[in-house]
């Protein structure tokens, strides 16, 4: 983030790293093996054959509770919607029955689902087992297709919230928060302005107060609001059954999404600027790029994905991914109506362990700083890319006057003979090397372009030499009368003369000869050279994302 910073500082409005999409499975400890659900139902609920029908009461039961609930309570139960492309995000879906709550705590809907589910499934042996009894029945952990409730509901402390349930046992729960909505509300109760698009803050009245409320989401919050409307929306099981319980439900990460977001004050530059640093990290991209981005190792055991993906590029909306194992990292510029003006650096964690990180929700503190390495890699490695691709404006500023001393020291140009002449002796080996006066410098001018004293006085060289050093091309040997070029300026100087001698004024000559409707001739093969220059540059500002001047 330094790297992008002292690249386009002045263009950056403020930064913050906070948790976006944060998902949270919830089970029961004693309830995930066989044996736990033989003990459940022989020693503490009584039952001595576990049959199918034994199970489907737990779930008859639950359905029954959430009919009822919904009944009193006037909630909505809907079928979820099909997801994009074909149909909406649940998100967006159930916004409309958020604004019957007014602010208030509750359930704002409920939707249902099919979908893939960890339960428990009994079989009735074949074969009469060895003890003889015949309430024994085969107990296995699989995973099947089973109806789930969303729960969506408004928590005075996260905001906006979701809670799914199984419908069958033993009713595991995965809670989904947002983080940007946790620090909506945060800001919101210690009257700091904001303002919010989607998942995303675009301004903000003290950036710091910003940044603290991010950091306040940790373990015990989250374990404290999914335990409340675990409590509230999972009432399956009897008191005498919740003590033999104990300690209740778990909670473990499943995907964790850190988002860093660098808001610029305009978006006019950042679109193009990110469309070309996408192109350019695809080609940069590989196998030893990832594993520095995730700062993880690469052995022959390894068997995930590892890819660099450029998505959505014709959408006009490109997204550069990192893939490692099943988790990724994401760049992505995003904004609101009035145009992007957010770099999105984002790591998304489907399994904390591919960061050498344990699932329990203990465990938040050291991902987040594996997460936020991972986010600051992807835009240092963005800066790297832009600082070779980007005009920061360097040519333009040395067109400007400087003002030394009250004095004002008209810029450089380069249509300016002078000036380029003068550069292009100063790069020769003899004067680059060492120090030189200035009627030193004059006579080597002189000599190597063949000019008369009174074609360039020495009262012209000291007027062009002050112009020099007052954009640090060339530096005063302490209180001599000696100069000598700087290193800024041997680099810009080489950049400078070749561009006018070997690029501009070349293509200028064949730009307004005299003849122009006049085909070249097929032998002039320094005529088609720059014909073939002057198509690679159209392709190259077309590329980089470049108007012409005005």
């Amino acid at each position: 983030m330094d790297r992008l910073s002292e690249l386009l500082g002045n263009a950056v409005q403020f930064v913050y790293t906070c948790w976006d999409r944060i998902v949270v499975n919830g089970y029961i400890e004693r309830l995930q093996r066989p044996e736990n659900l033989i003990y459940f139902f022989h020693d503490v609920v009584g039952i001595a054959c576990i049959e199918p029908k034994v199970l489907e009461q737990r779930t008859n039961a639950y359905k029954g509770w959430v009919r009822r609930m919904a009944e009193e309570h006037a909630i909505p139960v809907l079928a979820a919607p099909p997801a994009p492309p074909k149909g909406v995000r649940k998100e967006d879906f159930v916004e409309r029955f958020y604004r019957r709550l007014k602010g208030t705590e509750g359930v704002a809907c409920v939707l249902t689902s099919l979908e893939q589910g960890r339960t428990f499934v009994s079989y009735t042996p074949q074969w009469t087992p060895p003890s003889g009894d015949a309430n024994y029945r085969f107990i296995k952990a699989c995973r099947k297709r089973f109806l789930h409730y969303y729960w969506y509901v408004l928590d005075p402390v996260m905001g906006p919230m979701s809670v799914r349930v199984a419908s069958y046992f033993p009713f595991n729960v995965t809670c989904y928060f947002n983080g940007h909505s946790f620090v909506a509300q945060e800001l919101t109760r210690v009257g700091v302005r904001f303002r919010k698009a989607d998942n995303a803050f675009l301004a903000v009245a003290d950036v710091d107060a910003l940044q603290a409320a991010a950091d306040r989401v940790s373990p015990a919050l989250l374990e404290r609001r999914s335990a409340y409307w675990v409590r509230r929306l999972v009432p399956t099981f009897t008191p005498a059954e919740r003590g033999a319980l104990q300690p209740g439900y778990r909670y473990s990460m499943a995907q964790m999404e850190l988002a860093t977001d660098v808001v610029f004050k305009r978006s006019a530059p950042l679109r193009a600027m990110f469309q070309r640093a996408c192109e350019l990290g695809v080609l940069v991209g590989g196998a030893e790029r990832t594993t520095q981005l995730f700062g993880r190792r690469i052995d022959r055991r390894y068997q995930g994905k590892l890819q660099t993906v450029l998505d959505q590029r014709d959408a006009g909306r490109p997204v550069l991914r990192w893939y490692y194992q099943t988790s990724f990292a994401k760049n992505y510029v995003r904004g609101d109506r009035r145009g992007d003006c957010i770099l999105r650096a984002e790591t998304c964690s489907n399994d904390t362990r591919h960061f050498g990180v344990g699932r329990r929700l203990d465990n938040l503190p050291p991902l987040r700083q594996k997460l936020a390495a991972t986010n600051h890699r992807t835009l240092t490695l963005q800066a790297d890319l832009l600082a070779t691709t980007v005009d920061t404006g360097l040519l333009a500023n040395l067109a400007k006057p400087t003002i030394v001393r009250q004095r004002r020291v008209p810029g450089l140009k380069l249509h300016d003979d002078r000036v380029i002449r003068l550069l292009d002796t100063l790069l020769h080996p003899a004067a680059f090397a060492g120090e030189w006066t200035t009627r030193e410098l004059h006579a080597r001018v002189l000599a190597r372009h063949r000019l008369a004293e009174s074609d360039y006085r020495l009262s012209q060289l000291r007027y062009d030499l002050a112009k020099l050093r007052a954009k640090d091309l060339v530096q005063r040997v302490g209180r001599t009368r000696r100069y000598r070029l700087t290193p800024h300026g041997a680099k810009l100087g080489v950049l400078l003369v070749k561009l006018r001698f070997r690029l501009i004024g070349p293509l200028a000559t064949l730009a307004t000869r005299s003849t122009p409707d006049r085909p070249p001739l097929r032998h002039n093969l320094v005529d088609a050279a720059f014909h073939q220059v002057d198509s690679a540059l159209d392709q190259l500002c077309a590329a980089l994302g470049l108007q012409y001047a005005a």
